[in-house]
């Protein structure tokens, strides 16, 4: 590995370090933080998420991607130092596209709209969360602007989550899914409905909690590199293989929920945990794709 590639791995490990800092902060906000942390939370994650742009779009990422696609050229396409050069300059043409200060905006916005959500849905008024969905669709608008040449708005939103995918080829899956799925919900409505009481009934959060623990174990989580907390929505976050971290909620109406939305979320921490430490703090230690990566929690 020459200087180029040590120069690179220095500056994507500051990148990554940063993405990581602001994941703690987004699980923070969402698990332990005091219902007045809320601007401060705010605050701190858009100072973070505009550094890592920053870095990130800087002209020293830059000249470096620039050198290592002329030492990468000879390469096999799929050798790993290809590929994490490749990726690499395809995220840097994206974000060098969008402003420093969009980010720190976006992140702001989406913050206060979590919370805003939060209260909302605890209190069925969705007046409450209004203005700040209209601020992170307006956000998203302007995001789109960013990429004129795309063939559809969407195509830009979605390439970020599903690379080199366009909303044509969603649409025509969608197509072909949608017929078969009204025919078999047809051919289920039309038979005798079975009896889910046992869904129903009233169960003590810490039994089915408990019951969780014990499903996450055996399907392999490792303890000593996660760990799982309550939130008023189940997401999954990630600081590296070594910390990988999942939620899940209670709803005394929809007990199941919790089971469910633990094995949801145990599959997604299942793929970062066995994603090693081979290319921690490269941009090549995230999920190919959110497909792929929905593919494992949906398994599960």
């Amino acid at each position: 590995m020459d200087d180029t590639f040590k120069n690179l791995e220095s500056v994507f490990g500051e990148i990554i370090d940063l993405r990581r800092a602001a994941a703690l902060l987004e699980w923070d906000e969402r698990v332990c933080m005091p219902e007045g942390g809320v601007q401060a939370h705010g605050d701190m994650l858009a100072t973070v998420r505009r550094l890592e742009h920053e870095k990130f779009t800087s002209r020293e990422t830059g000249e470096l991607l620039s050198e290592a696609k002329e030492r990468v050229k000879g390469l096999d396409r799929d050798s790993d130092l290809h590929r994490l050069v490749t990726v690499a300059a395809r995220d840097y043409d994206k974000a060098t596209r969008v402003p420093a200060a969009f980010v720190s905006e976006q992140a702001q916005t989406v913050s206060a709209a979590h919370h805003a959500w939060v209260e909302a849905r605890s209190k069925s008024d969705f007046s409450i969360f209004r203005p700040h969905l209209q601020k992170v669709v307006d956000l998203k608008r302007r995001y789109v602007a960013f990429f004129p040449e795309v063939e559809q708005p969407y195509d830009a939103l979605l390439d970020d989550f599903e690379p080199g995918m366009k909303t044509s080829e969603v649409q025509e899956i969608f197509d072909t899914l949608g017929s078969r799925q009204v025919t078999l919900v047809q051919s289920l409505v039309d038979r005798p409905q079975i009896d889910d009481t046992v869904l129903h009934l009233p169960y003590a959060e810490k039994d089915i909690w408990d019951f969780g623990v014990e499903i996450m174990t055996s399907f392999g989580f490792d303890w000593a590199r996660g760990r799982q907390d309550k939130s008023a929505h189940p997401f999954a976050t990630s600081a590296g293989p070594g910390d990988v971290r999942v939620t899940t909620r209670f709803d005394a109406s929809q007990p199941f929920g919790l089971l469910f939305g633990t094995l949801h979320e145990t599959g997604h921490a299942l793929y970062e945990q066995g994603l090693g430490y081979r290319w921690s703090r490269y941009l090549l230690e995230c999920g190919v794709s959110l497909g792929v990566h929905e593919s494992q929690s949906r398994l599960w």
